[in-house]
């Protein structure tokens, strides 16, 4: 609703420039991908951060790094929460539907201010995510052909066949270590099922999704190539380089899908057992 003392234009100018200030803040952020540091940075507030979409934690890492439970104000207020009065909010980005003039429906942007748990009410918190204790088990569950063996070739920790289908995993491995070979070996699967790409061409891509994922589940993720990663990006369109994290974020989300269906089938699984 527009300010009293504003016409109808003048607040919809306003509203035009804060959306352009967003956009420029957007760019920034997204430039600093080039730097393996900064992608490592957006990828550890990507697994914090994990429902945001790509632009959104981009914003939030320009405006507020040090964020880490971020709502909207009317999302705080349903549960009871009050945001601190005086406190700015990290402006973000929302879409809407409208209709065209040749009446099909389109989609829009708009600017959306949202708040961090540090500037509501809430004092002494403590974000605890649920126990990830059978997540290991859960990713060999998720995948409906994945086997564990004594050794791979090459090193490797997990490996999948695409002729056969296949997830295998080496024997003995510490729960990181499992999370992320099985994850990243999951987001491969995904990102080969054009039949277009080979593993060559997704390998960066299956372990930065996989990276998310486990740093996500409270693990230690193993050290990744971020700076060769980093260095594929120059000479791209900063929204190319948004859409290819994007993909690799909706990547991690399609394996997190798998892997709570996998737990909630054994959960049911027990239940019927015990009674």
């Amino acid at each position: 609703m527009a300010d009293n003392n504003m016409t109808s234009k003048e607040y919809a100018d306003l509203k035009r420039q804060e959306k352009a200030e967003v956009f420029e803040t957007l760019s920034a952020a997204t430039q600093k991908l080039l730097s393996g540091s900064k992608l490592k940075e957006y990828a550890d507030k990507q697994a914090q951060l994990f429902k945001h979409s790509v632009s959104n934690v981009l914003l939030i890492m320009e405006q507020m790094p040090e964020a880490s439970w971020v709502r909207s104000y009317d999302d705080w207020q349903k549960d009871g929460v009050q945001v601190l009065k005086g406190e700015t909010g990290i402006r973000t980005l929302g879409s809407y539907r409208y209709q065209k003039e040749d009446g099909s429906m389109g989609m829009g942007s708009k600017v959306v201010k949202m708040f961090d748990v540090s500037q509501t009410a809430i004092k002494d918190f403590d974000i605890e995510g649920p126990s990830y204790r059978k997540m290991p088990e859960a990713f060999m569950l998720a995948f409906p052909a994945a086997v564990e063996v004594p050794e791979l070739p090459n090193e490797e920790y997990a490996f999948y066949d695409p002729e056969s289908k296949l997830i295998r995993v080496r024997e003995g491995l510490d729960p990181a270590t499992k999370v992320f070979a099985v994850a990243r070996e999951h987001a491969v699967e995904i990102m080969m099922g054009n039949n277009y790409n080979t593993r060559e061409d997704v390998i960066h891509q299956a372990e930065l999704s996989a990276y998310i994922l486990t740093k996500h589940y409270g693990y230690d993720a193993p050290d990744i190539n971020f700076g060769e990663m980093s260095e594929k990006y120059p000479g791209k369109e900063e929204s190319e380089v948004r859409g290819q994290l994007g993909i690799i974020k909706h990547t991690a989300e399609t394996i997190d899908n798998r892997v709570q269906e996998a737990l909630e089938l054994n959960r049911a699984d027990k239940y019927r057992e015990e009674r």
